[in-house]
């Protein structure tokens, strides 16, 4: 992805002046509904008044759950158009029940197909086109899917289309999409049309294969003979063989590179999908990003009229790991609700709490669907803008599927505050009802008046959902509804673990610095004890430090050594203790005011110290030394073939991979076009460049420098800095800007902005 990323860095910089943090974590929003429409998927609708009334649909699909899943809905005709509904309602059937589905991906409204890369098994269903111009929706590649362990993913894409011709290959502009200006198109037979549709401000070139081309794959190798070659300015719109491809290419670097190729060469052309796309089980692209790290991320101009608009929303979203995905819609131009622009959604998808979120065709076309419980039938949940609130015709959809048949009431989905662990006598824990499920984990309604425990063997106190121990032994928990037992779990007691250690077992500390110890108890079987808080006693023997109930020890004495004991049951255990007495670097003593972030970095092996065991934390910093640092606190990828055109940086230079990789990445640049001055020092405005950068750190502080003026070009990087608490400037309300940087506050910075 790294070829996708330098080409958008120039998109990502203005884009960070439209991002930003929310003003508040909490949004005024009430639930107006709430329905679990499965054992993975739960709805609900809100009322939201943060930035004017707006009703929000949202279903929030586990894809962990094995009877879930997360699919695209496609129209009966190739191409075609249906409302949501009718596809949603088409695509359930027995044992893919669709439960909740949206609208997804842009596509032509007259004809109907899709505008950009759709797949669905590594069947290429769309090749589409990525729009030019900062102001478009789709202006980078961009996806939401589900990968092929079913996780949720919204990323970058790069879809590559190779022609191989004479042993040279060269990367085409797409595949199937409308040629523009300086395009190099792949057309198979499965575009949309039987011809490519171009005009005549181009050449073609007629490739046949021999046998028919029934689908388009990524990994696909399509090879044949040249059959046909179009002039220059000639008609276009070339017919597309069953058993070929065209080659359609625009402009003159193209008709340089490829006007040679003649009637019976051999040439072919591959498809690819970057790995982490390989495999999926759909790839939908759309736009813009949205959300991206859990930070608003639009990935469009700050001044598009789109932006800007006050419109209908559809929004997909996941968690960090992908386990759980986010439909979200958001009415718009009606009395009820008036809709959101690209920046008040993403904020309110923050607050919301997804990782990433990425757009899909809204203002007319947003709609949601969910299934009514006790029924197949699939109704709107949201109110479409249309006249009439009637839906508009959509090329594809999302969909949220159940496996499982409808059938009678068996289960009951719970979760344990023990994880069924063995239990020390006289621990107390409980029962989380999640879902009441029928034989196929179709959810009945939950009334905590119907559902209690109770005890085999009557050594278990029962109230409601929560159970206490009283004597070691074994007994059984049942879960009831209304009277009848429905679940149940064995539990282990014992009056002590067999085994406990205390983590960790031994260690060694720095005066003033504290430790959480924890503890691991594990019975005969090696599976955990659990136990209340209050069970557990800590102690400490010798002089060393403190240690509090909930075994937090504080370091006291330096140079003493001792233990600190754990107490639970009948066991007792401890840990040795060493209190260091030595500096970490000969002018880095244990009281040194920043200590612990040189430490950090040390240990991290970020930084290190001179041969004579000294730090030199006052010696100013080299741009080399800034370059080495950062490389490796990134850990960027130092294999990159990259020529610096420097003049003072020659490939001899001891870091020249490091100043390449920086360059690369866009975190640092030279003095001018043919120096970097490695020797030089870093001012602290460009070291606040390179961190703000680096950390992708942004926000504007209450805090203003006196010494950084507004029309200062390192003003954003120091706000961006102070706004994280990165620094904090001197007193009287300075910043120092054009002084430099000394090693130690560089490693202060930098720890800081690590630790965010």
């Amino acid at each position: 992805m790294n070829k996708l990323i330098k080409g958008f860095s120039i998109l990502a910089t203005f884009t960070l002046l439209l991002t930003h943090s929310p003003v508040s974590s909490s949004a005024a929003q009430t639930v107006q509904k709430e329905t679990p429409l499965s054992t993975g998927v739960q709805y609900k609708q809100y009322k939201n008044t943060d930035t004017g009334v707006n009703t929000i649909n949202h279903l929030t699909i586990d894809a962990n759950d094995p009877t879930t899943k997360v699919q695209v809905g496609l129209p009966a005709v190739k191409n075609g158009k249906e409302s949501t509904t009718a596809m949603a309602m088409r695509n359930s059937i027995e044992g893919n029940r669709v439960i909740g589905a949206i609208n997804a991906g842009f596509f032509n409204m007259s004809e109907g197909y899709p505008l950009f890369l759709l797949a669905k098994d590594n069947v290429i269903l769309n090749g589409g086109a990525i729009s030019v111009g900062a102001d478009q929706y789709m202006n980078v590649p961009t996806a939401f899917g589900m990968t092929r362990d079913g996780k949720g993913l919204i990323d970058y894409y790069q879809f590559d289309v190779t022609l191989s011709y004479k042993g040279k290959k060269y990367e085409m502009t797409g595949l199937n999409h409308s040629r523009e200006k300086d395009n190099a198109v792949i057309y198979t037979p499965q575009f949309h049309s039987k011809t490519t549709k171009t005009n005549e401000y181009g050449f073609e070139i007629v490739v046949d294969t021999g046998k028919p081309i029934t689908q388009n794959t990524f990994d696909q190798t399509l090879s044949g003979r040249v059959t046909k070659v179009t002039g220059y300015g000639s008609i276009g719109n070339t017919p597309i063989p069953p058993t070929g491809f065209v080659i359609s290419l625009q402009g003159g670097e193209w008709h340089e590179k490829l006007s040679h190729i003649a009637v019976g060469d051999e040439i072919s052309t591959q498809f690819a999908i970057n790995d982490q796309w390989n495999d999926a089980e759909f790839i939908l692209a759309s736009g813009p990003y949205l959300v991206r790290d859990g930070k608003p991320y639009i990935m469009m101009s700050a001044n598009s009229s789109r932006v800007k608009e006050i419109a209908p929303r559809t929004v997909v979203a996941t968690n960090k790991d992908g386990s759980v995905v986010h439909f979200i819609t958001v009415d718009g131009r009606q009395r009820h609700s008036k809709g959101m622009n690209m920046s008040q959604l993403a904020n309110y998808l923050v607050k919301l709490g997804v990782d990433r979120a990425i757009n899909l065709d809204g203002g007319g076309s947003t709609t949601m669907a969910i299934r009514t419980l006790g029924s197949y039938n699939i109704g709107l949940a949201n109110k479409p803008s249309n006249a009439g609130n009637y839906q508009r015709l959509v090329s594809n959809i999302l969909q949220a599927v159940s496996t499982a048949p409808l059938g009678s009431p068996k289960h009951i989905k719970h979760t344990s505050d023990t994880n069924y662990a063995t239990l020390l006598a006289g621990a107390s824990s409980g029962v989380k009802i999640q879902y009441i499920w029928d034989e196929n984990n179709n959810p009945l309604p939950i009334n905590a008046s119907r559902v209690n425990l109770s005890s085999q063997n009557g050594t278990l106190n029962t109230s409601g959902l929560r159970f206490k121990t009283t004597t070691p032994g074994e007994d059984r928990i049942y879960i009831n509804y209304d009277g009848k037992a429905v679940q149940s779990f064995p539990v282990n007691i014992v009056d002590a673990p067999e085994r406990l250690a205390i983590i960790p077992a031994a260690k060694e500390l720095s005066a003033g610095e504290t430790i959480a110890l924890s503890i691991d108890a594990k019975d005969g079987a090696g599976k955990p004890v659990v136990y209340d808080s209050s069970q557990l006693t800590w102690s400490v023997e010798g002089n060393i430090g403190t240690v509090t109930k909930d075994g937090k020890f504080t370091a006291k004495k330096a140079g003493a050594s001792g233990k600190v004991t754990a107490k639970l049951g009948a066991k007792t255990v401890s840990a040795s203790i060493i209190v260091k007495n030595h500096s970490l670097f000969k002018d880095i003593p244990a009281d040194y005011h920043y200590y612990n972030e040189v430490e950090s970095l040390t240990k991290q092996q970020v930084i290190t110290g001179y041969l004579d065991d000294t730090f030199k934390p006052d010696n100013s910093l080299t741009r080399s030394h800034a370059a080495v640092i950062i490389a490796r606190a990134l850990k960027l990828d130092l294999s990159g073939g990259d020529l610096l055109q420097f003049e003072d940086v020659p490939a001899s230079n001891p870091y020249y991979k490091e100043i390449a990789a920086m360059v690369r990445t866009g975190i640092m640049s030279g003095k001018d076009k043919t120096t970097f001055d490695p020797g030089g020092t870093l001012t602290r405005k460009q070291m606040a460049k390179v961190i703000a950068i680096a950390y992708n750190l942004e926000g504007v502080s209450s805090k203003n420098f006196i010494d950084v003026p507004k029309d200062d070009w390192s003003y954003d990087y120091v706000q961006a800095l102070a706004a994280n608490n990165v620094t904090t400037g001197y007193e009287g309300g300075i910043y120092k800007p054009s002084i430099p940087i000394s090693r130690v506050h560089f490693s202060v910075f930098l720890y800081r902005a690590i630790n965010l």
